[in-house]
């Protein structure tokens, strides 16, 4: 199903913020494009997660996992997409508003231990994920 588009003053409260790319080596990936594109990193990253400044979108790359548990070999399959972000001001009301214009959309998840992060993801018609988030 399309979704009807939003009148242009509504979109003010979603921004895209981030992209997502699920890898096998989220360091390698992310100290290849930072050193390509002279992007800055954000915080502290691990063996899970590095995120850059992309100059108005942040570029994150997340581990990758499969049946077996985590990936280390290269991930660019449709298995193991990306995923755009859309910071919201309210996850559950915009989860609301979407759902009601029919499109897929997941449970909320509140994740008080990740400082305060509440997420939803979705699917676009061709199973593409997004995800909207409040930081």
């Amino acid at each position: 199903m399309r979704a009807a588009h939003l009148p242009v003053g509504r979109m003010l409260e979603m921004k895209l913020n981030r992209i997502i790319i699920f890898v096998g080596n989220p360091r390698a990936c992310a100290e290849l494009y930072r050193d390509a594109f002279d992007l800055n990193p954000i915080g502290e990253w691990s063996d899970e997660w590095a995120e850059l400044d992309g100059n108005g979108c942040r570029l994150a790359f997340h581990q990758a996992y499969g049946e077996a548990g985590k990936l280390s070999g290269a991930t660019g399959s449709p298995d193991n997409p990306h995923k755009i972000v859309f910071t919201v001001d309210n996850v559950p009301r915009t989860r609301q508003r979407l759902l009601e214009k029919g499109i897929e959309m997941g449970d909320v998840h509140d994740l008080p231990e990740l400082n305060g992060l509440v997420l939803c993801d979705g699917s676009d018609p061709e199973g593409h994920r997004f995800q909207i988030c409040n930081r």
